[in-house]
């Protein structure tokens, strides 16, 4: 787990068969983001495409935590990976649909939902 005491971000992952869940929490505004960007530098390093953002505990995501998100769909899609989104909080779901990224972005309500693919938000 790498955390981020300044913003109180913090990163976990796991691996549900060949997908890697990300377990966001805190608020992803710089210091977050940078936190959030070594883990995904590690995390695609290692071929890791399938990617899963579990986004329950967030309670702010910036334009810097979008940025490494998008970085992260972008290297999946092309290395037929991809990238989903669940269970945001309200204020960042507003934000994914504001910036219009949850029409890339799938955002499911539960990590089984966003493996199978099953019940994507619209």
């Amino acid at each position: 787990m790498r955390r981020d005491a300044a913003e109180g971000a913090q990163i976990s992952k796991e691996f549900k068969n060949d997908v890697c869940i990300l377990h966001l929490s805190g608020q992803m505004r710089e210091m977050g983001a940078d936190v959030l960007r070594e883990e995904l530098d590690q995390v695609l390093e290692n071929g890791d495409y399938k990617l899963i953002f579990e986004m329950g505990d967030v309670s702010f995501i910036s334009s810097t935590g979008l940025g490494q998100i998008m970085r992260a769909f972008r290297t999946a899609g092309q290395n037929d990976g991809f990238v989903r989104v669940v269970n945001p909080q309200p204020l960042v779901e507003e934000v994914f649909r504001a910036t219009k990224l949850h029409t890339l972005i799938g955002i499911f309500s539960t990590i089984e939902d966003a493996i199978d693919e099953k019940g994507r938000r619209t």
